[in-house]
């Protein structure tokens, strides 16, 4: 909670939605991806203690599920320009 009001006071919070499943499959090699984990927490648990931060700090959410990247950017794009 603490990073997330960090970054809400230094810039807009952008939330990617995505289902656990798209995004255990996106970020294949966790070690190698440098996914900053606590001692014994799963991909599962980090992505569940996440979640409700960034449904809570997100100035923007949008549903990445089955979207194309450039889709994705265009979304953004107009959204910050109605902020």
């Amino acid at each position: 909670a603490k990073a997330m009001a960090h970054l809400e006071g230094i810039g807009i919070i952008v939330y990617l939605k995505l289902p656990y499943e798209d995004i255990e499959e996106r970020l294949g090699d966790l070690v190698s991806r440098g996914v900053a984990f606590k001692e014994g927490q799963t991909l599962r648990g980090l992505y569940e203690e996440r979640i409700p931060l960034y449904e809570q700090y997100a100035e923007i959410t949008v549903d990445c599920h089955g979207k194309a990247i450039r889709d994705i950017v265009a979304e953004i794009a107009g959204r910050i320009q109605n902020l």
